[in-house]
């Protein structure tokens, strides 16, 4: 493979990175361990913010037709309480990580990318020029390029390579499945929090949907299947148990975790880190999708400046941009979960229920809109 820049991990951020590194005359190679279209764990919801990143890589009418469009999210208390939170500004999308991530894929490969898939990177060995040492049906592939760049997710074999991998705090852990025979016939956005868990819904409509619940390390050890853990949460929710009484799964049940807050440092000699792979977010606000899409549109740029000077401080100003960007989010997002976690729940939604502008800007606040 002959590439200026490797990027490992074809998931929203690697994809959408060498879309834009592609556009801009560079050749790019893409690795990814799955073969595509493949299945996603992931609450299947795109915030505005991640819908106007798509739309600026073109690609707007794509997801579009392909997803299904809500204008908020309805949010709910461990008491019943509920309050709809509009959108302040454009849309949100429920759009399963399936479809989205093989529509980027593709559009990475009508860019002229070339992608390379079911190969396994086992190590990186950062320097000048980097160094990828992977394997592909058995065989030991040794890969190098002007720039690594690491976009494969929660436990990427990139950042573990420079010892970045940390736990994060307070992890959580996802189960869930998709569903027929909800209780709801349009679409729409669900969050629905718990004392201690929360429980995210993208509903599609007529019955049909996607329904994970966040669950904290307490509840997986005093109930070890996950399933009757995922029951136990949805139960205790008034407005989520009243949706779910007729429900029945189509899918069997996904676990994934540990997830929760866990910054690292996103750049060695040569690597750059993006996405999950560059530092996770708790997963109650549900931006994922957006926090990979953006910090691949802020890596284009400095990974341009880097491609031209071979200037390393590009990497580093990248990284300091990253955390100027999306500091606002981690703040927010971390005095949620630490009000959840300390009873505050019933207190907030309602407090939102009695102010629903307050409701409908911190949606916004919390997902970069």
């Amino acid at each position: 493979m002959d590439a200026d820049v490797l990027v490992v991990g074809a998931g929203p951020a690697g994809s959408s990175l060498a879309i834009r590194l592609r556009r801009g005359g560079w050749r790019v190679g893409l690795l990814d361990r799955a073969r595509f279209p493949r299945q996603k764990p992931c609450g299947e919801y795109l915030n505005p913010g991640a819908v106007r990143a798509l739309a600026r890589l073109g690609l707007e009418a794509q997801v579009e037709a392909a997803g299904v469009r809500i204008p908020g999210i309805l949010l709910t208390g461990p008491d019943g309480t509920s309050v709809w939170a509009p959108f302040s500004s454009g849309f949100g999308l429920l759009l399963p990580r399936v479809r989205l991530d093989h529509l980027l894929v593709q559009e990475a490969v009508r860019a002229g990318t070339e992608l390379l898939e079911g190969v396994r990177v086992d190590t990186v060995v950062p320097g000048s020029p980097p160094v990828v040492l992977a394997r592909a049906e058995g065989h030991a592939l040794r890969l190098r390029a002007r720039l690594v760049v690491g976009a494969d997710g929660l436990r990427s074999a990139v950042a573990r390579s420079l010892h970045r991998l940390r736990p994060p705090a307070y992890a959580y852990t996802t189960v869930g499945a998709s569903f027929e025979g909800l209780g709801c016939d349009h679409p729409r956005g669900d969050l629905h929090v718990g004392p201690e868990w929360y429980v995210g819904a993208a509903l599609y409509g007529g019955g049909v949907g996607n329904v994970v619940a966040a669950l904290p390390p307490r509840m997986m050890r005093e109930v070890r299947d996950p399933h009757a853990a995922f029951a136990r949460a949805c139960a205790r929710l008034p407005v989520l148990c009243h949706l779910m009484r007729k429900a029945r799964p189509t899918t069997p049940f996904v676990c994934v975790g540990p997830l929760g807050f866990a910054a690292r440092r996103a750049w060695a000699p040569g690597v750059l880190l993006v996405g999950d792979a560059a530092g996770t977010v708790d997963p109650m606000t549900g931006q994922g999708v957006y926090l990979a899409l953006r910090s691949a549109e802020l890596a284009a740029g400095f990974v341009d400046r880097f491609l031209r000077t071979q200037d390393p401080r590009a990497l580093v100003d990248y990284d300091r941009a990253r955390r100027r960007t999306f500091r606002r989010i981690w703040v927010l997002g971390r005095l949620l979960q630490w009000g959840m976690r300390h009873g505050l729940a019933r207190w907030f939604i309602r407090c939102l229920a009695d102010f629903p502008a307050l409701a409908s800007w911190l949606v916004g606040a919390v997902e970069g809109t």
